[in-house]
C-alpha cells in the first residue's frame, strides 16, 4: 500500500540562504568595517605621536604645549574642545597631560609621576557600514603617545674649567712655555685634543704652571717641575666640536651704529679698527665689530658692563696697554666679555692675543671657539677674572699671570633641550 505525504521541503533552502547571507554580511562587516577601524587606529596613533612631539617642542620654546598638541591632532582630523576626559566632540576625544597629573585618566606606566614626560590620548569612534546587520554600529579606537622632554637649562661651560682648548685633533692644543709663572684658580685646564702624545705640551721648566687639574683627551707632555697640578688625567671624555650640546650666544646690535663723542663711544655696529683713535671709554652695551680689536702700547680703555663681539677680525692687545673691561652682570649675556663667533662655515683664521700692563683689570669670559688664543705673551698682565675658551690656547709668556675662574662672573651656556618619543 502506498502512503502519500503532503509534507514538502520547499522553503528550507530559503532559510539556509538567509543564514548564509547573514554570515556573508558578518564576514564582509569584519573585512570592511574591521579594515576601516584598523586604518583609523593607525591614523590616530600617528596623530597622537605627532601631537605629543608638537607639545614637547612647545614646552622647549616656552609655549602653551597643550594647545600645540591639540592643534596638531586637529590637523589630523581629531578635533576636540579641550584636553579633559569629560569634554568630547561627538566622536573624538583628545586628552593631553603631564605624567605627574593626578587625573585618573593619566596612564603613563613606568613614567607615572614624572613631570618630564607628557601624554596625549586619542579616543576615536568609527561608524560601521555593515556592522548594524549583526548589531555592531560603532567601533572604538583608543591610542596614546608619551614624549620625554628635557628643557634646556643654563650651566657653566665645560664643567667650569678656567682654560679650555677645543681643537679635537691638534697637537699642542694647550701649550705652556716661556719663563713666567701662570696660576689658575677656581678651575683647571681641559684639552679636547686626541693627539696621542702632546695634546697638552710643555718642554721648559724655567717657570711653573699651577692649577687644580689638567684633563686631556690625548697625551700630556711636560718637564719635571714645570707643573704644580695635583690632578693630571689622560684619556678624558671628549666633547663634540663644534659643541653640539650647548647653544652658542647670538648677540646682535640691530641696525644701530656705534657713535663717538669726544673720548667716549656708545654701543652699536662698528667697521674698522676698534676702538677708534682717541677713545678711552666705552659706554655699557654690545659692540659688534667688523675689524680688528687693537690696543697699542700706550692705549688706555675702560668699559663697564660691555660685550665686544668681534664678528670678523682679530683681538691684539699690546703688552703695554691698560685695559679695565668687565662683562655685563645681568641679562642674557651676563659674564660674556669678548666673543668671536665661529662663522658658517667655521673660520679658523682668527687670533686672540691678550696682553696688558700690570694695572689692567679684565672680568668676564673670552669665548673664541675657532680662534687661536695666547694669554700674556710678553706683557705684564697680572690677572684675568674669567674663563678662556678657544680652539687652541698658548700660555707662553714672560710675565706672571693669574687666571681666576668664578662661575658668577662668567657666561653660562644654554644646554640643548632634548625630546624623544618614549612610547
Amino acid at each position: 500500500m502506498k502512503h502519500r505525504y503532503d509534507t514538502t521541503e520547499r522553503g528550507q533552502a530559503l532559510i539556509i540562504i538567509v543564514f548564509a547571507m547573514v554570515g556573508l554580511i558578518g564576514i564582509t562587516a569584519l573585512t570592511v568595517d574591521g579594515g576601516y577601524a584598523f586604518s583609523d587606529h593607525r591614523h590616530a596613533q600617528n596623530a597622537a605621536d605627532t601631537a605629543v612631539l608638537a607639545g614637547a617642542r612647545a614646552i622647549i620654546r616656552g609655549e602653551d604645549w597643550k594647545s600645540a598638541a591639540l592643534a596638531i591632532a586637529a590637523q589630523n582630523n581629531y578635533i576636540d574642545a579641550d584636553a579633559t576626559v569629560t569634554s568630547s566632540s561627538g566622536k573624538v576625544n583628545v586628552e593631553a597631560y603631564t605624567c605627574d597629573d593626578s587625573n585618573p585618566s593619566v596612564d603613563c606606566g613606568v613614567y607615572e609621576g614624572d613631570s618630564e614626560y607628557i601624554l596625549v590620548k586619542i579616543t576615536s569612534v568609527v561608524d560601521t557600514f555593515f556592522g548594524p546587520v549583526v548589531g555592531i554600529r560603532q567601533l572604538t579606537n583608543k591610542v596614546q603617545a608619551i614624549a620625554h622632554v628635557v628643557p634646556g637649562n643654563y650651566t657653566e661651560m665645560f664643567d667650569g674649567n678656567a682654560v679650555v682648548g677645543l681643537a679635537p685633533h691638534s697637537c699642542s692644543a694647550v701649550k705652556y712655555q716661556g719663563n713666567a709663572n701662570t696660576t689658575l684658580t677656581g678651575g683647571g685646564i681641559l684639552v679636547n685634543s686626541d693627539c696621542p702624545d702632546t695634546a697638552f705640551f710643555n718642554n721648559s721648566s724655567s717657570a711653573q704652571l699651577t692649577a687644580p687639574s689638567l684633563c686631556a683627551v690625548g697625551g700630556i707632555t711636560y718637564e719635571e717641575g714645570a707643573v704644580n697640578i695635583p690632578s693630571i688625567t689622560e684619556g678624558c671624555a671628549d666633547v663634540s666640536f663644534p659643541p653640539e650640546n650647548m647653544v652658542m650666544p647670538n648677540p646682535t646690535c640691530g641696525s644701530d651704529a656705534a657713535t663717538v663723542s669726544g673720548n667716549t663711544m656708545d654701543p652699536g655696529n662698528y667697521t674698522g679698527t676698534f676702538p677708534p683713535a682717541g677713545i678711552t671709554f666705552l659706554e655699557s652695551g654690545i659692540y659688534c665689530v667688523n675689524g680688528n680689536f687693537q690696543l697699542g702700547a700706550t692705549d688706555v680703555l675702560t668699559g663697564n658692563d660691555v660685550l665686544i663681539v668681534v664678528i670678523d677680525g682679530d683681538v691684539n692687545w699690546n703688552g703695554g696697554a691698560e685695559m679695565h673691561l668687565d662683562a655685563p652682570d645681568t641679562g642674557v649675556f651676563a659674564g660674556l666679555l669678548i666673543y668671536l663667533p665661529m662663522g658658517d662655515p667655521i673660520d679658523y683664521s682668527h687670533t686672540v692675543s691678550v696682553n696688558g700692563n700690570s694695572g689692567s683689570t679684565l672680568t668676564g669670559m673670552f669665548l673664541a671657539p675657532s680662534a687661536a688664543c695666547s694669554v700674556n705673551g710678553s706683557g705684564d698682565l697680572s690677572q684675568v677674572d674669567g674663563q678662556i675658551i678657544c680652539y687652541t690656547v698658548d700660555l707662553s709668556g714672560t710675565a706672571n699671570i693669574t687666571i681666576s675662574y668664578n662661575n658668577m662672573e662668567n657666561w653660562n651656556a644654554l644646554e640643548q633641550p632634548s625630546l624623544q618619543l618614549a612610547e
